[in-house]
């Protein structure tokens, strides 16, 4: 009662102060635990009502939650619950002591110790899943959980199993976890496409995990700096993977010896050894069949030549090899001084006679006068 009394008494004190309209006062049912207008502020900023923010928010598909959203979801849960006083007291301290932890993993873990103090259970889970050393939680074997807990309560327990799952190297497990949640309806955006990315990332499902990276950073500068590092670093890695590659015969590999690590040698790892030994099958036929296209190519290549070699010259055409140059002398007479130059004309009109010609043609020519030179000289 003295808490539903201090609630209502804040109401009209911001109604005083114009934070609160008269129609949004109909509307108001609670108050968040800490109404005051730093605390206000804060969560404005976690959902964009900044110039700065505002802006970001119109170019990214996705937004923080609003934190008294999820401060109504606990006051609403306590009242279900019949939380003693104390209880309440004691949530209402741990809330507002972390009120600058407005969005991202800050958010869940924040959403998760509150969560903690009204229900035992996640207290107990809160402890297991922090640890490192600690077992790892598949929702499905809390049987508690769908039934005890409201739906909001349930995604943020499953967000918090899927994030340990994943941090663990249970990425299969860690991705079922995570499938079905909304980052409309989570607590944390952030962590449910950074988590998903990096369990597509290690599965090899490069179209997805493309994906929900380029949906990360479209908060880039709002995020943590480790995922925004990670999620560029992990989208440099898978996007120039290539289907039946050695690359990705490579990756397969270690991600059986990931799961042998585990204690995983079912069925699920027999295919995916069967799936890199057809795989290599199949490279290995590839080289095969290049080195086969080769060797044709090299052979084609060297009957053209033996035949070119053997078959008549045409007329027009200037052979090609080179020679000393020794042909029968032809009697033109001394009308036309042929060969008998002074050498400086010789060698121009050699020299204009040749410096189009490739080298090799240019020298069969000039060795041709040179021996030419040689006999008129006798």
């Amino acid at each position: 009662m003295q808490l539903a009394k201090r609630k209502f008494s804040r109401v009209a004190q911001l109604c005083s102060i114009g934070v609160f309209s008269a129609g949004m006062v109909a509307s108001v049912y609670r108050v968040p635990f800490a109404a005051d207008p730093t605390y206000m502020a804060d969560s404005d900023s976690a959902s964009g009502s900044s110039g700065h923010k505002d802006s970001l928010r119109k170019s990214a598909t996705w937004a923080w939650p609003t934190v008294s959203i999820f401060e109504q979801h606990l006051l609403s849960f306590m009242d279900q619950r019949n939380t003693p006083a104390a209880t309440r007291e004691a949530v209402e301290q741990a809330w507002n002591a972390s009120k600058e932890l407005v969005k991202g993993p800050a958010m869940l873990d924040r959403l998760l110790a509150a969560c903690g103090i009204i229900e035992p259970r996640i207290a107990a889970l809160n402890l297991q899943l922090s640890d490192p050393t600690g077992d790892a939680v598949h929702p499905c074997d809390l049987t508690w959980l769908a039934t005890d807990v409201p739906g909001w309560m349930q995604d943020t327990v499953r967000l918090a199993c899927g994030r340990a799952l994943a941090q663990r190297r249970f990425y299969d497990e860690a991705l079922e976890t995570l499938t079905g949640l909304e980052l409309v309806q989570v607590c944390d955006p952030a962590s449910l496409l950074f988590y998903r990315a990096t369990c597509e990332h290690h599965l090899l499902k490069k179209k997805e995990c493309l994906a929900n990276v380029k949906l990360l950073l479209e908060r880039e500068s709002e995020l943590p700096v480790r995922f925004t590092q990670l999620a560029q670093l992990m989208a440099a890695d898978i996007e120039p993977l290539k289907s039946d590659s050695l690359d990705e015969i490579a990756r397969l590999m270690n991600d059986v010896h990931r799961r042998l690590d585990l204690g995983r040698a079912g069925k699920r790892v027999r295919d995916e050894e069967d799936e890199i030994v057809k795989k290599l099958d199949k490279l290995i036929e590839n080289i095969e069949n290049q080195m086969q296209e080769q060797q044709q190519q090299q052979q084609q290549s060297q009957g053209q030549k033996d035949q070119s070699q053997n078959k008549p010259m045409e007329a027009s055409q200037i052979a090609g090899g080179k020679g000393p140059g020794d042909v029968d002398q032809k009697k033109v007479g001394d009308r036309a001084g042929w060969g008998n130059l002074p050498p400086a004309q010789r060698q121009e009109a050699l020299q204009r006679l040749t410096e189009e010609l490739p080298s090799h043609y240019r020298e069969v020519i000039e060795g041709y006068f040179r021996q030419l030179a040689k006999d008129n000289s006798r």
